[in-house]
């Protein structure tokens, strides 16, 4: 969240080394687990072979190096950040999914930092995720991380009747389908982990 001025600081200082060429990931309680737990799971299995990371940023940009071993896209709404984007960039939204990818497509959508940040709107969400269950393959995965405040929360995550084509997925390195950091009830952020059946 934005509201905590030493986060505000730390995104500050990764914009300015992005500019200066240099690489900063957010230290951040969300980004450790996306970036220590989460992304190495998929990094390791071959059955993930088609990756796509929804949304760009300056301390997204490195992850084309980790991805490189795979066919890694991203896609994001906003044409100026495409310079964060990999080489396999989308401009446009994620509720246009079902037209940028066939059917049964990619195997792991990460759609972290999207839902309440741009994606708001109901019907775009439900065209977003219903286009997520189109274009991933069965046994495909679909990650959301998403801010638990009332600010950042358009509607309930779970009253989104897209999402009910999928399984919750029970994460293995987490050992649980909807992860919640228990050792800090001020971190509103969260982990939703669906498989396509």
């Amino acid at each position: 969240m934005l509201t905590n001025p030493q986060t505000i600081l730390k995104r500050l200082q990764v914009v300015t080394n992005t500019v200066l060429g240099k690489e900063m990931p957010l230290e951040t309680h969300d980004r450790y687990i996306l970036e220590q737990k989460i992304i190495p799971y998929f990094l390791e299995r071959e059955e993930f072979a088609k990756i796509l990371f929804v949304g760009c940023a300056p301390y997204t940009k490195h992850y084309e190096k980790w991805f490189r071993e795979k066919e890694y896209w991203t896609i994001d709404i906003n044409p100026v950040k495409t310079i964060y984007g990999a080489k396999n960039h989308i401009v446009g939204s994620m509720s246009e999914l079902s037209d940028r990818f066939p059917e049964n497509d990619l195997d792991v959508i990460f759609c972290n930092g999207v839902f309440g940040w741009g994606l708001n709107e109901r019907e775009e969400v439900e065209k977003a995720f219903a286009g997520c269950y189109h274009s991933l393959r069965k046994g495909g995965i679909l990650i959301i991380g998403w801010n638990d405040v009332p600010e950042r929360k358009p509607f309930p995550l779970e009253t989104c009747e897209s999402l009910n084509q999928f399984q919750p997925y029970e994460f293995p390195p987490l050992s649980t389908a909807f992860y919640v950091n228990l050792t800090d009830e001020s971190d509103k952020h969260r982990y939703s982990f669906y498989v396509k059946g």
